[in-house]
């Protein structure tokens, strides 16, 4: 059965930790993303404060993540460089990551997932018991495609009610399936609050056997920050906020 340690933090962890372990925020967003407001220089200053690796899944295109790692490999060339997108299927949102190039946005969950895996990539299932996002991925197409998935999002701090996260992480021990942990943050002041702790990895396979194992620090963010993200979506729409 996969049930890793679990601490439920309030407060940030305010220092880089051991470097024989990875911290690792498996979901979050930066100004790339149509709904978030957060620059790529708070995301990779966050990590020179914090240490906690940056997921950045941005929806629909991989430019967000690649400007990350720019960064962060030019301070230090020995990170990992980890692409990764939130794409919107037709039946919902599925993240690839340890992606080569951007995958199209609207195809079948399958071909999607068939994709990500053709990159040598892995496929990770966002909130998928949301009942507050119409994106989530359905049950009965995860159950269909369960052998193309690699990932369950089991910890994602913007869930309304944290029972859904309970049901994720079911259903990911149902299935023998490793969880993540993710902010899924939006704004800068998400950052931080949210990711695993793991043994070392460099590559897809080395992820998925530190998944396992990992610890999860988890902080729930308050469900007012889904407003904030609304208004940033629509200070885009009205020009009033400025995209990269």
């Amino acid at each position: 059965m996969i049930k890793p340690k679990y601490q439920r933090s309030e407060s940030e962890p305010g220092n880089k930790g051991g470097s024989e372990n990875i911290r690792f925020d498996m979901h979050l967003h930066s100004c790339y993303s149509s709904d978030a407001s957060t620059p790529i220089e708070t995301i990779t200053g966050s990590y020179q404060r914090t240490g906690i690796l940056p997921l950045v899944c941005d929806h629909n295109t991989i430019a967000g993540s690649k400007q990350v790692y720019k960064i962060l490999r030019k301070n230090d060339p020995d990170i990992t460089t980890i692409l990764a997108e939130e794409i919107m299927t037709s039946d919902g949102e599925i993240i690839g990551l340890f992606l080569q190039e951007e995958i199209f946005p609207f195809l079948s969950a399958e071909e999607t997932f068939d994709a990500i895996h053709d990159q040598g990539g892995l496929a990770l299932i966002p909130h998928p018991f949301c009942t507050y996002r119409s994106c989530a991925l359905k049950k009965t197409i995860m159950e269909k495609n369960i052998d193309r998935i690699d990932i369950i999002e089991g910890f994602n701090s913007r869930i309304l009610d944290d029972w859904e996260n309970a049901l994720a992480r079911g259903f990911a021990e149902r299935y023998r399936k490793p969880i993540s942990a993710g902010s899924d943050a939006h704004t800068s002041f998400e950052l931080g609050r949210t990711f695993i702790c793991c043994e070392p990895f460099s590559d897809p396979q080395g992820l998925m056997k530190a998944l396992p194992d990992a610890s999860v620090h988890y902080t729930h963010t308050h469900p007012a920050i889904h407003s904030v993200t609304r208004l940033v979506k629509a200070g885009r729409r009205l020009g009033l906020v400025r995209s990269p």
